[in-house]
């Protein structure tokens, strides 16, 4: 037998002449426990079957109306049959709680008492990334992730909302934490707002940059031989060459796209940044209209420029990055 109890009880009513009657008595809809309640009738009869979904509770019915049958009619007991019900996706084994807060606690907007730290201490604003959506959809489980700098911090509740502000709530205590550790006397009841925007700041920029230490913020002296540069160059970065390479290889485009000048000086500037170097963009002057000409250069010592010109802005620009990033790669190797 590979029927279900809706099938077997539909095919016995219907050599009879009859339908059964389902009714929904139960909607448990609006909730995360969902329970619904079929009610069958048939020959006099009645019966009643309960499930997380309807198409269970209406099955659970009509299998409770065939045992109904059987012992009204004194027939033995059906089998059971091997073909189970649907069933919907189960819920996670622990539905996370939103917090309640106490009556005599102010509510606190993390997400908004994050973005002014940020605002304040001239910082990136904070991401949010969805990390996860699982569960039926009557009980959705949602994880959100929140991006500083480097530091993740991770969020789950029952709704987008809430999952975000766990998040931003665990990043601003993260924070907290970072400054009462390096210095506890701040956190008194008198709280010296600009040490601890420092010391924030301070927190942050050691995890973005973990090389900051070990390289130094004067700019190296090369050499005065241009013939000599390279060998220099290499010498004075022997560590972190080889990485140096690697990383201004691998932002190197595959194919030319004037719209991504953005994005591809962005990315190398946080290349130079550990080495104390900075990259800048000089429009210079072109004896036509039509043509745009573009300085660009890394403030070592000497300086590495690069010039290129195009039918517009962002191409020369592209041309002159594409360029910069080759010369580097070349005197790196």
């Amino acid at each position: 037998m590979s029927k279900t109890p809706v099938s077997i009880l539909q095919e016995m009513m219907v050599k009879k002449q009859m339908v059964p009657n389902y009714e929904l008595i139960h909607d448990g809809g609006g909730t995360h426990v969902n329970t619904f309640t079929y009610l069958v009738i048939c020959e006099g009869l009645s019966a009643t079957g309960t499930g997380r979904s309807k198409k269970d509770a209406k099955h659970e019915a009509a299998k409770a109306m065939l045992e109904k049958i059987a012992a009204h009619r004194a027939y033995p007991q059906l089998p059971a049959s091997p073909a189970q019900s649907p069933i919907k996706t189960c819920l996670p084994t622990v539905i996370p709680a939103s917090p309640r807060i106490p009556p005599n606690e102010p509510f606190v907007n993390a997400i908004g008492a994050l973005q002014t730290l940020c605002a304040e201490n001239n910082l990136q604003e904070p991401e949010y990334i969805a990390i996860n959506d699982e569960g039926p959809p009557h009980a959705r489980i949602f994880t959100y992730q929140c991006v500083l700098s480097t530091f993740k911090e991770e969020g789950v509740a029952t709704t987008k909302k809430q999952a975000k502000h766990e998040a931003a709530k665990k990043m601003l205590n993260r924070i907290k934490e970072l400054v009462s550790v390096n210095c506890p006397d701040l956190l008194g009841d008198e709280q010296d707002q600009q040490k601890i925007n420092e010391m924030i700041s301070n927190s942050i920029a050691e995890a973005r940059y973990p090389q900051l230490n070990k390289s130094t913020s004067k700019k190296v002296n090369l050499g005065l031989k241009v013939s000599n540069y390279h060998t220099k160059l290499k010498t004075t970065f022997i560590t972190i060459h080889q990485e140096l390479t690697a990383k201004l290889e691998a932002i190197k485009p595959n194919t030319c796209d004037y719209d991504m000048v953005d994005t591809l000086l962005g990315k190398l500037q946080d290349i130079l940044t550990p080495l104390a170097l900075q990259v800048s963009v000089t429009p210079l002057e072109a004896i036509s209209p039509d043509i745009f000409i573009v300085s660009m250069a890394v403030d070592s010592s000497p300086r590495i420029v690069q010039c290129s010109s195009g039918a517009t802005k962002k191409e020369a620009e592209y041309k002159a990055l594409i360029s910069l990033i080759d010369s580097l790669i070349l005197l790196l190797k």
